[in-house]
């Protein structure tokens, strides 16, 4: 396969001055990729633009902006793999290879452009109708810690060497598992050590999200464990092959959030779910 070609902010700011000269409605635009990279200092060059926008407008005005460009959407069977588990709602592409990946509010299927995220992006480049902001250094590097992809641990790398506030990064994706019911700590998690074994960066936020996620994953497990019928502590460690004290910790645990209650009338005691949780 032909290695992709990469793009300096010359000819990206060449590109955002025909965008824009074809847009007539104000539309905003928000970027998160590589060109974020770029403003930041932190790379010369890339091979495409990541953007979200939060409306079906913008996302139509864009779309057709950039054909009327001379951009096409590229085919579904020239998309590898890791592009495919983004969900990207567009992926256009003009004759010298340089692509925009465009995102419609949500990023690889569930993580959200939210409300903190605009108000933490600055403002990069403003003509005509169009305004485009670029993310914060650490709404990026949530992004792209929660992809498959293998430049964006490097990406991370960068970020992360960079300065970081990791609360922002804590807080934000916590707020994201909350609000789609997904458990993209232990995706962030799986990056975050990935990140310290390849390039010995270690991150203050590790323990928390490992903590986090095993708290989830638990709560997962015996949720699914009781609504199957197991509702004792030692049918569910049997079947999980786990101690009998780690799976009574757990449940203790459900049952302080008033997630589970032990009946106590007989024994071994029974567990059940007072309130199911949507799937993570």
């Amino acid at each position: 396969m032909t290695k992709r070609p990469s793009f300096d902010q010359e000819y990206i700011l060449t590109e955002l001055n025909k965008l824009s000269s074809r847009i007539v409605v104000p539309t905003r635009i928000f970027i998160i990729g590589g060109l974020a990279l770029i403003s930041y200092g932190l790379k010369e060059a890339t091979k495409d633009v990541d953007v979200v926008v939060l409306s079906e407008q913008d996302l139509d005005i864009l779309i057709e902006s950039l054909a009327s460009t001379k951009y096409h959407a590229l085919e579904d069977s020239l998309v590898s793999k890791p592009y495919e588990k983004m969900e990207i709602s567009k992926i256009m592409e003009n004759d010298d290879g340089f692509r925009w990946d465009i995102f419609h509010r949500a990023i690889c299927g569930k993580l959200s452009f939210s409300d903190n995220m605009v108000s933490r992006a600055t403002e990069f480049y403003s003509r005509n109708r169009t305004v485009i902001s670029i993310a914060s250094k650490e709404d990026i590097f949530l992004f792209k810690g929660i992809t498959e992809r293998e430049a964006d641990l490097d990406d991370m790398r960068l970020l992360a060497e960079s300065g970081l506030d990791w609360q922002v990064i804590k807080k934000e994706c916590r707020h994201q598992s909350n609000t789609s019911g997904r458990l993209w700590e232990d995706a962030l998690l799986q990056n975050l050590i990935d990140l310290r074994e390849r390039y010995k960066i270690r991150s203050p936020i590790e323990k928390e999200l490992r903590k986090i996620a095993e708290e989830k994953l638990s709560e997962d497990f015996i949720s699914e464990s009781i609504a199957h019928g197991l509702t004792t502590i030692k049918s569910i460690s049997q079947a999980k092959n786990l101690p009998d004290h780690l799976v009574r910790e757990y449940a203790r645990k459900m049952e302080e959030k008033d997630l589970l209650k032990f009946d106590k009338t007989s024994r071994p005691y029974k567990l059940s779910l007072i309130k199911s949780e949507s799937c993570r």
